[in-house]
């Protein structure tokens, strides 16, 4: 199946209260069905003007959805039942990490927890990175980079 460009819609924001509680624009079942039918999980998503990396994720009783947190909220003048105009595209680059330079310069300096590192798939290496760039100031950081090489 030929690879899908773009969809434009209009959503309104979410709060989902099953699991833990995340804000989230549903994505219309015919986009999701045609993103899903390419293969294609890792976005980029224009909320507003704002364009942010995302993942496709999918309601276990159906339906797709992107979520938002709260400073892309912030960033993109939202809140609860706000509507966004969004835009999705696949990401051309679905396997490029943003490497925060604190966790970058630990790995430099720690070959074991390097190599330990380079052995994790891609979705975990994500999720603990948004571990790290989650702080919101740059000294936990610093402290979270240093303690996540002490655990891998």
């Amino acid at each position: 199946m030929a690879r899908p460009t773009a969809f434009a819609f209009a959503a309104i924001v979410v709060r989902l209260e099953t699991g833990m509680r995340y804000h989230a624009l549903p994505v219309p079942d015919d986009v999701a069905a045609k993103l899903k039918a390419a293969g294609t999980r890792r976005l980029l998503v224009t909320v507003n003007d704002h364009t942010f990396k995302r993942a496709l994720q999918n309601h276990a009783d159906g339906g797709s959805f992107i979520i938002l947190g709260r400073e892309q909220l912030k960033t993109c003048g939202l809140k609860l039942r706000s509507t966004a105009t969004v835009s999705l595209v696949p990401d051309p680059t679905p396997d490029l990490l943003d490497m925060p330079e604190c966790f970058a310069l630990v790995l430099d300096q720690d070959d074991e927890a390097r190599t330990r590192w380079e052995t994790f798939p891609l979705g975990r290496q994500r999720s603990l990175l948004h571990y790290i760039t989650s702080a919101k100031q740059e000294a936990t950081q610093i402290k979270r980079a240093w303690e996540l090489a002490d655990k891998i």
